[in-house]
């Protein structure tokens, strides 16, 4: 992604949904993994979570709350698991989706994912595998997310306007409606301590 990639993008609907989602699934998170982040700052809204990570192959987005890993995603192996990891618009970009799709769930067992959404072949010169829908992703995760969403952004051409979240959750059950509302609530009041950013994968 270009310096100014989310600057031109920072007031998009789904990155609002992004931050709701983020901000009830990851309630009680401890740590967090932005993968392709790019110089994307969305990770600097997640203030309750302590220790914050991103990771990309080029310009890795860090602060001093975000420590960010310059490396190729395949080869990063940090010594125990996140509690939640996101990658936005990042697996339309692989040509080998499925293994990245694979290795992100082998990083924590909350994972957080955004791929455009029926954008058509061609529309986007970076874009390998448009159009993306639901059974597509489902394909490279090997099964139908938990949870999913197609986000429409207002007032812009259909074809390029959509994009679809999709949450796994990998470890016991899903949370109940009663959980997450009552996490929704507890994200309305949360008050945010400074974050000391980890320095070691």
């Amino acid at each position: 992604m270009a310096k100014g990639y989310f600057s031109k993008r920072r007031n998009f609907l789904y990155y609002r949904y992004v931050e709701q989602i983020v901000s009830v699934l990851a309630s009680d998170a401890r740590s967090y993994l932005d993968v392709g982040s790019s110089n994307a700052e969305y990770i600097e809204r997640f203030r309750w979570i302590p220790v914050r990570h991103t990771i990309d192959i080029r310009h890795p987005y860090s602060s001093p709350n975000v420590v960010g890993f310059e490396q190729d995603f395949f080869t990063f192996q940090p010594e125990e698991k996140y509690d939640f990891v996101s990658c936005f618009q990042v697996l339309e970009h692989i040509p080998d989706a499925t293994a990245f799709a694979q290795h992100l769930m082998q990083m924590a067992d909350r994972v957080l994912v955004s791929v455009p959404f029926l954008w058509p072949k061609g529309s986007c010169r970076h874009h390998v595998h448009d159009p993306v829908d639901l059974e597509k992703l489902s394909r490279w995760f090997g099964r139908t997310p938990d949870y999913s969403i197609v986000v429409e952004e207002p007032l812009r051409k259909l074809a390029k306007g959509r994009r679809l979240i999709a949450y796994y959750h990998n470890a016991g059950e899903m949370p109940t409606y009663a959980d997450l509302r009552k996490n929704q609530r507890k994200a309305t009041t949360r008050k945010y301590p400074a974050a000391a950013a980890k320095t070691e994968a």
